[in-house]
């Protein structure tokens, strides 16, 4: 579907982020948007989808459904009752500015896992390097990254290089955003 299509269903008024739990409500919307996440990737070798708390996590759970493969959700730190030795740990500063860090069981993902990892958005590309860097810590290679919304500015264009990074909607927003204010 074209980028329009799901920006009509996202409400863009929120502050700071986006509020995307409006394209789940209509089931059409959702699976089209499942459909559109995976369709760059429906041939490509895969083990595992990743992604992170918490809207990740639905568009994760929905691409991992759809491509058949397991899922690794990946929790923002202290969020995880397994056992500190069995976690592994990656800090990163969001687009906010803001420092904070995942954490993922170790066991999720063995040396060599093709992992597709899934997100709502990456605005300055901070979280995404974060999770990129926690995946390969344990040995994953990232197979490709899904998006709804990409930001291609110079700070996110090495993600963009760098892997198969595809996104449904891609702006260009150099510079700060005032989060105090909505998108639209």
């Amino acid at each position: 579907m074209a980028p329009e299509y799901y920006l009509s269903h996202i409400d863009l008024k929120a502050m700071a982020k986006p509020d995307f739990s409006t394209l789940f409500v209509d089931r059409d919307v959702f699976n089209n948007l499942a459909l559109d996440l995976s369709r760059p990737f429906l041939k490509d070798a895969i083990d595992k989808v990743a992604c992170p708390e918490s809207m990740g996590f639905i568009f994760g759970a929905a691409v991992a459904r759809r491509l058949k493969k397991g899922l690794v959700p990946i929790r923002k730190s202290g969020k995880l009752p397994t056992i500190k030795s069995r976690i592994v740990r990656q800090s990163f500063t969001d687009y906010t500015k803001e420092k904070g860090s995942f954490e993922m069981n170790k066991s999720l993902i063995q040396p060599g896992d093709r992992v597709l990892l899934v997100d709502d958005w990456a605005e300055t590309g901070g979280q995404l390097k974060g999770l990129i860097k926690l995946l390969e810590k344990r040995g994953a290679i990232i197979a490709g990254i899904s998006l709804l919304g990409f930001n291609r500015v110079k700070k996110t264009r090495a993600l963009a290089g760098n892997y198969k990074l595809r996104s449904i909607i891609e702006h260009t927003l150099e510079g700060e955003r005032d989060l105090t204010k909505p998108l639209a």
